[in-house]
């Protein structure tokens, strides 16, 4: 009896000590601090738990940008909370950089001002800022040839929407001055009737629509919705019109 009551208090310790260690650590990496009423609270703490044996925190040393290139290569200025679902497990309130030139991931080490950046094959999609981003691989055989990388999916209904954002490095020269900037170009892409097609103006939108074109073209008129002052949030919304019309 009494090693029974020796072993089921070692047993009572080891849980106390787990759900306060592992506490300790969400309050300090968690910047929402989660509360225990939260529905992720216990994946939380498991993470958190088994600390830089998280399948997270298994990738690259990242190489910090030149800083004399003018601007940012970042879609943020700064890391910030991100979900991810990586290596086939979802992890919540990540702080990332997303590198819009190299098209990846990073993240601090746990704990650790040393960045890395996450291996593209194993992430299949990332939030941050309520831009859900997407991995597809190389596709030709659905229309337009699409490059593996991330693609921002910015409306999905019977169509998707898809926004490849890219930056590069150009030579800028500005009083005879050369210098080096990034340069940002976004790429928009719908999957309609099972076929990606690259657009970029209001021509190629409406050739889609077809016989719903004038309808549509009525409706962004009376919402004073124009594709030349707002090409992205006028795309979205002739697509959720259009699915509304054909619903």
């Amino acid at each position: 009896m009494f090693s029974q009551r020796l072993c089921f208090l070692k047993f009572f310790l080891y849980c106390f000590f787990f759900a306060n260690s592992a506490g300790a650590q969400v309050s300090s990496n968690d910047p929402k601090n989660f509360s225990p009423d939260d529905p992720s609270y216990p994946v939380q703490l498991y993470y958190n738990a088994i600390g830089e044996n998280a399948h997270i925190y298994n990738g690259y040393e990242y190489m910090t940008p030149d800083r004399n290139i003018k601007g940012s290569p970042y879609f943020t200025e700064a890391l910030v909370p991100a979900s991810l679902n990586y290596d086939d497990s979802y992890y919540q309130n990540i702080r990332i950089l997303y590198d819009m030139v190299l098209d990846m991931v990073v993240i601090n080490r746990l704990d650790q001002n040393f960045k890395i950046s996450l291996i593209n094959a194993k992430l299949n999609s990332f939030t941050i800022k309520n831009h859900e981003f997407i991995r597809i691989d190389k596709d030709s055989l659905h229309g337009v040839e699409l490059v593996s990388g991330f693609y921002d999916r910015i409306y999905s209904g019977k169509s998707t929407i898809l926004v490849k954002r890219k930056k590069y490095i150009q030579d800028v020269t500005e009083y005879t001055v050369s210098s080096l900037a990034y340069r940002e170009e976004d790429k928009y892409y719908v999957k309609f009737d099972g076929k990606y097609v690259e657009t970029g103006n209001k021509a190629s939108v409406y050739k889609l629509f077809r016989e719903k074109k004038t309808e549509i073209k009525s409706f962004l008129r009376k919402n004073k919705l124009k594709f030349k002052s707002d090409f992205e949030k006028t795309l979205i919304a002739a697509f959720a019109y259009y699915d509304q019309l054909t619903s």
